[in-house]
């Protein structure tokens, strides 16, 4: 498949350019974060609406090398599901409270918008403004120990994940991947479009201790391998690719 070509070689560059961007428009405040602060060249980065950190509750940019092939980026929207305040007091500490949800979790509106639709319709708008398929991946995983969990930190203990692909177009859903070791989204991984994938992420097995991650976007070839003659900049991987989500980058 030949990929859209963006003309940044990693992670870094690709989110500190779009980052200008944001800021040459007026987006403020909007920071940038590394998945690992020691690798800033071969990590994942995000763009968090905010200057909080942990950013759990926000909708944030990403732009992913290890989700992605060799020499390729996935870039788009990160969405995280925390775990149910009931479970509270099983995790005292300040660590464990971070990880309960609040009311305002970009979560909440964002399964509500994948029940509606309006999430398909932004994929369908993506997928025309970059003439690319759109993925939709999951990534759910049992938090037990909260004192040893971490999603920022990329030392802490990795425990059993299940890993379920999607090719999203409009509401149509095409599961490509379902590695699903913990049982957790092995019904999900059966919804044929978003308003079936949102009852079964609200019905989800041990849900209130279940932390998900999603991602939503598209996979651009970087210059190492890009074979296309139009390779794209800031503005146009911000408006054609990354702009289309900007409904839950808050």
């Amino acid at each position: 498949m030949l990929r859209p070509c963006i003309r940044y070689p990693n992670a870094r560059l690709a989110a500190h350019a779009v980052l200008q961007q944001l800021t040459a428009e007026g987006r403020r405040p909007v920071s940038p974060r590394p998945w690992n602060m020691y690798e800033p060249d071969t990590t994942f980065w995000w763009l968090v609406p905010s200057t909080d950190w942990p950013a759990y509750k926000h909708g944030k940019l990403f732009f992913s090398p290890d989700r992605a092939p060799a020499g390729h980026l996935f870039c788009g929207l990160h969405v995280e599901k925390g775990l149910d305040p009931t479970v509270g007091a099983a995790y005292p500490s300040p660590a464990g409270q971070r990880l309960l949800m609040k009311k305002d979790w970009t979560w909440f509106r964002f399964l509500a918008d994948l029940e509606s639709d309006a999430v398909g319709t932004a994929a369908a708008n993506c997928g025309k403004s970059t003439g690319s398929a759109i993925s939709l991946r999951l990534e759910a995983q049992f938090v037990s120990k909260p004192q040893a969990f971490d999603p920022y930190d990329p030392d802490a203990p990795r425990v059993q994940m299940d890993i379920v692909v999607f090719d999203i177009s409009g509401s149509a859903l095409r599961a490509t991947t379902s590695e699903t070791p913990a049982n957790l989204l092995a019904h999900a991984a059966n919804g044929g479009n978003t308003m079936e994938l949102a009852t079964c992420l609200r019905t989800m097995a041990d849900d209130k201790w279940v932390w998900l991650d999603v991602f939503l976007g598209v996979v651009f070839a970087t210059p190492s391998v890009a074979a296309s003659p139009d390779v794209w900049d800031s503005a146009q991987l911000w408006t054609n690719a990354l702009k289309v989500w900007s409904a839950w980058f808050v």
